[in-house]
């Protein structure tokens, strides 16, 4: 059997990031993912013909979102940041548009994943995340295997000897790196390395999903797009359960595919559901309805010339109390890092690059990127205590 030096599981972000730095130096690197394209959730997406970001996508600046992207754009050998600007998210009230100065005492159950649209300061891309997706992939010289899910992890003398491809096909290697659903460890890693009791904390804990709606807005005759480009924190006065959600306009643009050269702009909004919550369809139901109907209040104009839409539901972005060695390695099993972003302090997009980076930096691939000692350092955001 053919013994790999790095397989890496899973070919999103973290998984090219970490697969096509390592093939640098070794190709003798295997990539699986279980879909049939690379990319994971920041792979292309179209809407009415229209190449866009697999939802809403945006990138606090901090000290260490800057520090992230200047090891990306070493390795990629491009420039990635645009411009640092600064954020002003706008909510609506009867009274029309003003500054969002937080959710005072009723913030969402899902703050943590919500607060991250909240930075003080955002960095504008170069290009956009499906493109940057799309370059790695380029890079990587190992070898790629779409439509492979692994379904077991053989572990010998605690360490993973070799993984279980669609449930008759083995591979093995002398390192493993996971960046797929970190739930799904449940499953692949035999009760003797991962106690049922563990299993049962990380199946139990509280994570969230994104909930992702895009649409196509014509313009209406004799009427007007939206011409501001900051985000929109959108809520409404209905006491329930639901939380609000955050999205914004892209600039406008011309759809050449119609007779009429049609102006149209789309926007892309997200709102977040627990996992256990998104099992019931009936709750996505309600979540879609919730920000369908705020985005009507808010914009009744660009809600009545809705051409198209298109949904999309994530993963898990996070995940319940893992123990992992202090080089990024799973307890107990010494060849196992975790490179998922759902094991990062920092959540979203940015949690995912660090914790690529981070992994690399344990393999001996890359410079460390330093973590802050308290939350605080994370990024500025919008206080949560004062009153909308």
């Amino acid at each position: 059997m053919h013994i790999y030096d790095y397989i890496v599981i899973g070919s999103g972000l973290s998984g090219l990031t970490i697969a096509s730095q390592i093939s640098q130096e070794s190709e003798n690197v295997l990539l699986l993912e279980a879909e049939h394209v690379f990319g994971g959730a920041h792979r292309a997406a179209t809407l009415k013909s229209q190449t866009l970001e697999n939802g809403l996508r945006f990138f606090p600046y901090s000290e260490i979102s800057e520090k992230s992207l200047l090891h990306l754009e070493d390795f990629l050998g491009l420039k990635l940041i645009k411009n640092i600007q600064e954020n002003h998210p706008e909510t609506y009230e009867a009274s029309g548009f003003k500054s969002f100065v937080g959710f005072g005492d009723k913030s969402p159950a899902f703050y943590d994943q919500f607060s991250y649209f909240l930075s003080s300061k955002e960095i504008e891309l170069t290009l956009p995340v499906f493109k940057i997706v799309e370059l790695l992939k380029e890079k990587f010289k190992g070898e790629y295997l779409p439509k492979s899910i692994v379904t077991r992890f053989n572990i010998e003398d605690n360490k993973v000897a070799s993984v279980t491809v669609n449930g008759s096909k083995t591979y093995a290697a002398q390192n493993f790196i996971f960046c797929g659903n970190v739930r799904e460890l449940i499953q692949l890693i035999p009760d003797d390395n991962f106690s049922l009791r563990a299993k049962s904390k990380l199946k139990k804990d509280t994570s969230w999903i994104a909930v992702c709606m895009d649409l196509y807005h014509a313009k209406a005759e004799g009427g007007n797009l939206v011409e501001k480009n900051n985000l929109f924190v959108l809520n409404g006065t209905t006491d329930d359960d639901i939380g609000p959600c955050v999205g914004r306009f892209h600039p406008a643009a011309t759809d050449f595919s119609t007779t009429a050269n049609q102006e149209y702009q789309i926007s892309q909004w997200v709102s977040f559901v627990d996992v256990e919550a998104a099992e019931e369809t009936e709750n996505i139901a309600e979540v879609l309805k919730k920000v369908k109907r705020q985005i009507k209040r808010a914009f009744p104009e660009m809600s009545e010339n809705i051409k198209g839409e298109r949904l999309f539901i994530s993963s898990a972005l996070s995940c319940g109390p893992i123990k992992m060695n202090s080089n990024g390695t799973f307890h107990k099993i010494e060849n196992l890092w975790i490179g998922s972003g759902q094991v990062n302090p920092f959540p979203n997009l940015l949690g995912t690059l660090l914790q690529s980076q981070m992994t690399l930096a344990s393999l001996g691939f890359a410079p460390e990127v330093i973590l802050p000692t308290n939350s605080q350092d994370k990024s500025e955001t919008v206080d949560a205590d004062t009153e909308a």
